[in-house]
């Protein structure tokens, strides 16, 4: 009886994570903490907002004028708003076979997606592996969707990780993680080397992102909850000793499950073999039936050696590592959302004149994200700093500030950036059949807005490089 309850309760969890996570991958790439609008009033607020969008009062047209946004950058279809999805190539080439043994090309997965959302995907040149569709068509359903071989994510958003860049070997840190999408397209680039660490406040949102790595499959990952702005964790290295340990024999158990860990990352990297693994650990520090039974609070118990503040790992010796400085840092930072129609609709909020203190909070919020990023940065590395807004203050001016207090921090040029002005392309349609990045630049050069207008959801994205020391002095 007790077993029948257990499974139904598990069960009834994983129906609730389910349906949390389709909320994820349905939209764009963002979770709301408010409760889902109804439909009606998503339609009321649709129309207000396309009033509202080819009226332009005047306090619409004063924020576009305060933030230097050209006037048609809002300028879309509401009814026929685009809508993205991403393969997850690692599955693909996991679970892709014929009964002959041959793997599914990218093409053929592409037609099975086609025939079970029965719509056709438009590829885009500029950003591999991200296919659009009808706006009206539902993922959730699709035997694809439900073995991760693919995900719900802007192109915007996938955009932030084209300026990023990150490459095979490379540790990276994603500031601001949940829910999940970009962490999980970074650990497809790196291609299981190296590692993907994410820190989010949210321990709800924390579990979608949690969710995303089981579900997809993300190797060597680790999330950390905690207030960002002190995070102070470095880099893991499989190659960092073991904490010390007073029991031997415990000593002794964890350096054989150290020896072991590449030998099961391939069974533990979808995280169903951390469940053993945490039992094991669990019967090193305990011989009470109870605490071997309380698997439900697994990723909150501490282990002796945890580094502080850890959420999950798929790894071992991510467990403790804190070493290495990051190859590549994003902080997707939190903002006002002006920049997404999503938002907009939802919320039917734009042009909003904010009341000096609570913009002052925010960006001073948005500063101290953005510099905890750049410290945990090597030198010669990569950050990224991303929001969907359109507001100078939030985006320019808190990357001004971080030049200017960093001497060792200069912007950078992504995207294939040449004198090209997309705002003089011609009418101001998407170019997404070509491989021109469909950016317009932003307020000060190198940092790059996507405008709903060119076929995306809104976005602001700058490219910081942390400069080597010049203290060593010449002959």
């Amino acid at each position: 009886m007790n077993r029948n309850n257990h499974h139904h309760q598990k069960r009834k969890k994983e129906k609730e994570i389910e349906e949390q996570e389709q909320q994820v991958n349905d939209g764009d790439d963002e979770i709301e903490e408010e409760s889902i609008t109804t439909e009606i009033s998503v339609v009321s607020n649709k129309e207000a907002l396309s009033a509202f969008l080819q009226n332009k009062p005047k306090e619409f047209i004063d924020f576009l004028v305060d933030n230097n946004i050209p006037q048609d950058s809002y300028d879309i279809n509401l009814d026929d708003l685009p809508r993205f999805i991403r393969l997850n190539n690692r599955l693909i080439l996991e679970d892709g076979h014929h009964q002959d043994g041959h793997h599914d090309t990218k093409q053929q997965t592409v037609k099975q997606i086609e025939q079970e959302l029965k719509t056709p995907l438009k590829e885009l040149a500029w950003l591999p592996n991200f296919y659009q569709l009808k706006s009206t068509v539902g993922i959730s359903s699709s035997p694809s969707y439900k073995k991760g071989i693919m995900y719900g994510m802007d192109a915007s958003s996938g955009a932030a990780i084209l300026a990023l860049d990150p490459q095979p070997g490379d540790n990276v840190l994603d500031i601001c993680c949940a829910p999940g999408t970009k962490f999980c397209m970074i650990a497809d680039l790196i291609k299981g080397q190296g590692s993907v660490t994410g820190v989010d406040i949210s321990p709800s949102r924390l579990g979608s992102c949690k969710t995303v790595i089981k579900k997809y499959k993300i190797p060597k990952a680790r999330l950390f909850q905690c207030d960002a702005t002190t995070f102070n964790i470095k880099a893991p290295s499989s190659l960092d000793p073991l904490p010390h340990l007073s029991d031997t024999n415990v000593k002794k158990r964890l350096k054989k499950k150290q020896k072991n860990d590449k030998e099961q990352d391939k069974e533990n990297v979808n995280g169903e073999g951390e469940e053993e693994e945490e039992k094991e650990l669990e019967n090193t520090t305990t011989t009470t039936n109870i605490e071997k039974k309380r698997k439900s609070k697994k990723n909150t118990k501490k282990i002796k050696y945890d580094l502080p503040d850890l959420y999950f790992s798929t790894d071992y010796f991510m467990r403790y590592s804190n070493s290495l400085y990051y190859d590549r840092v994003i902080v997707d930072a939190e903002c006002s959302l002006d920049a997404s129609i999503r938002h907009l609709i939802q919320y039917s909020k734009i042009g909003r004149n904010f009341i000096p203190s609570e913009l002052t909070e925010l960006t001073n919020l948005q500063k101290k994200l953005l510099q905890t990023g750049f410290n945990l940065l090597k030198e010669g590395g990569v950050l990224v700093y991303s929001t969907c807004s359109f507001c100078k203050a939030e985006n320019e001016d808190v990357v001004t500030w971080l030049l200017e207090n960093n001497p060792n921090s200069q912007l950078e040029p992504c995207f294939g950036d040449t004198d090209r002005d997309t705002e003089s392309d011609g009418d101001g349609q998407s170019n997404q059949n070509i491989t021109v990045v469909p950016f317009s630049r932003g307020y000060i050069k190198h940092t790059y807005r996507f405008y709903p207008k060119n076929g995306t959801s809104g976005m602001f994205i700058a490219r910081i490089v942390k400069m080597k020391s010049t203290t060593t002095t010449t002959n």
